[in-house]
């Protein structure tokens, strides 16, 4: 009597062979990008403030929820569980990659990096936020103002009036 080889049987039509890999690697990607703000947090300058909550507090506390999340996460594929397929009905199974879209995007990001510390934090972020909406196809113009002035600038006296991080103010030094 000759026995063949027993395969799993994969109704759905899907391939189940790299799943476990393509799950585990962001898994241990949150648990190094955790370990990594960690570390670059703790060089952070601190003010001397007593009682108030510093820099360095928030890069600890992200960092260590994405390793904890991280850790869940690999835990959970290394027991089995596997991601449902995306079933949304939102989602265009069709569709492909707007590759314009994805390369402006990239392009204001770059941009944002290299002008945040000479333009200042206020002005490159009402810039990305504007440069970004407007690239996903935000078109009304009211609500775009609105939110990319609105939301840095909150920010902005947030982090620094609030909780005394530094954010660069670039050309506006003489006015903030």
């Amino acid at each position: 009597m000759t026995s063949t080889p027993q395969t799993p049987d994969h109704t759905d039509g899907t391939d189940h062979t790299d799943r476990g890999l393509t799950e585990i690697v962001p898994a241990v990607l949150l648990v190094l990008v955790g370990i990594y703000m960690i570390i670059d947090g703790h060089g952070l300058r601190t003010p001397p403030t007593e009682g108030a909550i510093g820099p360095r507090f928030f890069p600890y506390v992200v960092g260590g929820g994405l390793i904890v999340v991280g850790l869940w996460l690999a835990v959970a594929v290394w027991r089995g569980d596997r991601a449902e397929p995306e079933q949304g009905e939102d989602v265009d199974s069709e569709a492909r990659t707007s590759w314009p879209t994805l390369g402006a995007l990239a392009g204001l990001m770059l941009v944002y990096v290299l002008v945040l510390e000479p333009v200042g934090y206020l002005l490159s972020t009402i810039g990305l936020f504007a440069g970004t909406a407007w690239t996903l196809g935000a078109r009304n113009p009211r609500s775009l103002v609105a939110v990319s002035l609105l939301a840095p600038f909150v920010t902005f006296i947030v982090f620094t009036r609030l909780l005394g991080v530094y954010l660069p103010n670039g050309i506006l030094q003489a006015v903030i």
